[in-house]
């Protein structure tokens, strides 16, 4: 089969739009397949490989089963670098490069400071970090073993020099350690919703997606909880929320008496982010 022939067949089988199914098997032979995409229009008879017509057409039948692109590849793009990711990991959104540059706005300085990243899944708000303020000690930690392998590929992968720990946030932190600043994008989605979600999002693992039942909050008050024995006085933490929970957020917050509280709406006009001093 040729290269248009392939992309046809793509376009007749995707319930999109040529232009949406051309994007998604231009990604594919470039990413899967090592073949440049112009070749569609500068050699419309190249003919594909068999090896990688299989490898298209079983790549297909994952993306009809609402199968993520970026774990098909293995990569998503995040605040200009390329992360590798997998089913043990979620995969980063744009509305997280809002707190990320949040960070890095408030925190390029001379000074030396110790960060942590809390659940930090691929790695993608640390990392980020790391590479813009070079002078941070930057701690990625997570409880997952597949998360954290993933950590380590991508601190590879993009040179990085961060330290990577196994960490349960439901657990007391038993490393002496103190950090100037706390960064997270805790799981923070009512389980009782799973239903309600994009059909693709089933795929990414529950346990970077979701809260306890009955208790969405539970890993923001855990995160406090370590803030209170391992953040430096006068340290600040970086959270992204879920805009459905932001009274109870609030509330919560009377419990630690933080002495600043400043939300920030992200590019779609929710409350998600938020900066606390103690």
């Amino acid at each position: 089969m040729n290269i248009i022939e392939l992309r046809d067949f793509y376009r007749s089988e995707l319930e999109k739009s040529n232009k949406e199914s051309d994007y998604i098997f231009k990604i594919l032979l470039k990413e899967l397949c090592n073949i440049d995409p112009l070749k569609i229009a500068l050699e419309p008879n190249f003919v594909i490989k068999p090896e990688n017509e299989i490898l298209l057409r079983v790549s297909l039948k994952d993306i009809l089963k609402n199968y993520p692109l970026d774990y098909i590849i293995n990569k998503k793009s995040f605040f200009g670098y390329d992360f590798y990711v997998d089913e043990n990991v979620l995969i980063p959104r744009p509305e997280t490069e809002e707190l990320v540059q949040w960070v890095i706005d408030d925190n390029v300085t001379s000074d030396k400071k110790k960060l942590i990243d809390l659940g930090a899944g691929s790695g993608c708000i640390g990392i980020s970090i790391s590479k813009k303020i070079v002078n941070l000690d930057v701690t990625l930690a997570d409880i997952s073993k597949g998360a954290l392998n993933v950590c380590n590929i991508n601190k590879d992968n993009l040179d990085s020099n961060v330290k990577i720990i196994e960490y349960d946030l439901n657990t007391e932190f038993t490393d002496n350690q103190f950090f100037d600043i706390i960064v997270s994008n805790p799981p923070y989605l009512d389980y009782s919703k799973k239903d309600e979600i994009d059909e693709n999002v089933n795929f990414e693992p529950d346990i970077a997606l979701f809260a306890p039942i009955d208790n969405p909050l539970h890993f923001y008050k855990q995160i406090f909880v370590f803030a209170k024995k391992n953040l430096n006085e006068g340290g600040q933490i970086y959270l992204e929320i879920n805009p459905v929970f932001i009274q109870e957020f609030k509330d919560l917050l009377t419990e630690f008496n933080p002495n600043r509280v400043n939300f920030r709406v992200d590019f779609r006009g929710e409350k998600r982010l938020v900066k606390l001093s103690f």
